[in-house]
Order: C-alpha cells, then structure tokens, then sequence
C-alpha cells in the first residue's frame, strides 16, 4: 500500500485494524507513506502497524519541517494499493475520513478504479522498484523484498489501458505528455476535473488550440478554498482561459479532490496527479489512462 496521507482518524484507525489483521493471518503487508503527508503517522498508527508484524516505511521523513529546500517538495503522492497481485486500486484517494475537512463540510469527492489483469504487472514493478529504494535508504534490510518472478498477469476484459508513472528519474513528463496527446488529438469535447490546476503555458495553449479547431473545452475545479495562495492563483488564470473560449465551473458542493479527465468519450485518465507544478514537475504520481468508450462514459457521466 502506497499513500500521501494516512490519516490518524476513523477512517485511518478502521484501515489499520484490516492491515494488521491480515499480518496476523499470515499476509506478507507492507506500508509506504509520505513524509509530509503524513508527518505523524510514526507516532500515531505506525506502531500498531508494526507490532502486528506489518512492513511500514516512510518515504523521505520530515526532520527539519522549517527548511524550504527544493528537494523536500519532491514528496510520495501515489495512492496505489496492490492486493495478491491480482487486484489493484489506482486514483487520488488518501486514507483519511471523507469529513474530515476544514468545518467537517459535505464528503470529499474523488474517484480511483480498481484494476485486473495484465496492468498489474507495471503496476507490482513500480511499486517493488520504489519499496526496494526506500528499504536501502533506511537501512532496513529485513523489509527487502525477495525477488521472486512476477507471473504475468492473462488479460481479465477487453479495455485498452495503461499505467503511467511521473518521477524524476525515467518519468519526468510522461503524465503531462500523456494529456497533451490526448488534448492535441481531440476532436469533440475535453472534459476536466482537477482539484489543483495551475498549468503551464504549454498546456494552456494545448487547450486553446484545442478550442480553435472547434472541440468544447471545460474544466470542473474546487470552488471552495482549502490552499489559499493557490486557490486564487488558479483564479488568476480564468481570464486568460476564458477569453480562449474554455468553459470553467466551481464545485462548491464540498471539496472536490478529483484528478481525472474525458476526451472525446473514449479517452479517460483517473490517477493521484493534479494539474499544478507540484504534481507534473516534483512529485511521484501515478494515473491509470484508458482508451475505452464504457469508463469513459462511466467518468463522464459523473461528472456531468
């Protein structure tokens, strides 16, 4: 199980209870969490973890919370959990109790799929790759993983997908260049809903042209204010996005957490990357893109 945050709450408890019942039986678990995310986790849900016999580590651990050096942005902000390797849950949702948000508001909103079959391969490498490295970086030995061979997982349905990673290593844009292909191949509708959105220039002008060739552009973001600084940042932006013909709706339901996109109901990403500096160029993200007109339909149904 990777996460950013794990949250010591109802919702937290109730996932670790599962965690470490499963250690109890046997189940070889093992619990990545982000520093930052979650810069309690240590003292708060960890030693249950552990005393269960569950596998916890944290990737990149805070020690000097004061310090505004570059590299402590680089953060683990996957939400991926793979289970027997035959299932995996791939999206934006942390473990933390849906209400707890500023005043307890209406329940987050977010999505993740679950995936079968054939993606689980790219889906166990990735996460094993990035277990081994934090294991050798905190000298934990006991928790490496034996390398068995990975059986290839047969295809479980029909659907066209991939699992794309973005890291700062092999990966840096593959997320941000999978969007753009898909914006730029566009021929009907673009359907966004992001909860943090402050693209750059290039993707900017990808949606512009995207307009100009006729294709109906709209973006759905939070419209309640949770970061305050990037909140009106991504405000700063409407006019600009505005004149360019891009329709722009506000969620003030309840907070919208949402990292997801439809283009031409066929082509739909669901995964733990925002469209904003920190998701495309610093962190670790991870998103399921498929070429598939039934997901497509099902996201974009909710949406609407």
């Amino acid at each position: 199980l990777e996460t950013y945050i794990f949250e010591d709450d109802s919702t937290g408890r109730t996932v670790v209870d599962a965690l470490a019942a499963a250690a109890r039986r046997g189940v070889s678990v093992r619990v990545l969490v982000d520093g930052f995310g979650s810069p309690l986790f240590s003292s708060t849900l960890m030693p249950t973890l552990t005393e269960a016999g569950v596998m916890a580590l944290i990737y990149r651990p805070e020690r000097a919370r004061f310090s505004f050096r570059r590299h402590r942005l680089r953060r683990l902000h996957r939400k991926l959990a793979v289970i027997d390797g035959r299932i995996a849950f791939v999206g934006g949702i942390n473990i933390i109790d849906d209400l707890n948000t500023p005043d307890r508001s209406p329940a987050r909103y977010d999505y993740a799929v679950r995936v079968e079959g054939a993606l689980l391969v790219p889906i166990r490498r990735a996460m094993h790759r990035l277990w081994e490295l934090v294991a050798w970086v905190s000298a934990k030995r006991r928790f490496r993983i034996v390398r068995e061979p990975l059986p290839p997982s047969a295809p479980e349905g029909e659907q066209m997908a991939a699992f794309v990673v973005r890291d700062n290593i092999r990966h840096r844009r593959d997320i941000e260049e999978a969007y753009l292909a898909a914006i730029a191949n566009a021929d009907e509708s673009i359907l966004i809903a992001n909860a943090y959105f402050l693209p750059g220039r290039r993707f900017r002008r990808a949606l512009v042209a995207a307009v100009q060739r006729g294709v109906k552009v709209t973006i759905l973001l939070q419209g309640r204010i949770e970061y305050r600084l990037l909140h009106y940042a991504t405000q700063a932006l409407y006019a600009r996005l505005l004149s360019g013909g891009i329709r722009i709706f506000e969620y003030h339901h309840s907070f919208l957490h949402a990292k997801v996109a439809v283009v031409d109901r066929e082509w739909a990403t669901v995964g733990s990357s925002n469209i904003d500096p920190f998701s495309l160029m610093l962190a670790k993200e991870a998103n399921i893109v498929a070429l598939d007109g039934k997901i497509a339909a099902e996201l974009r149904d909710s949406l609407e």
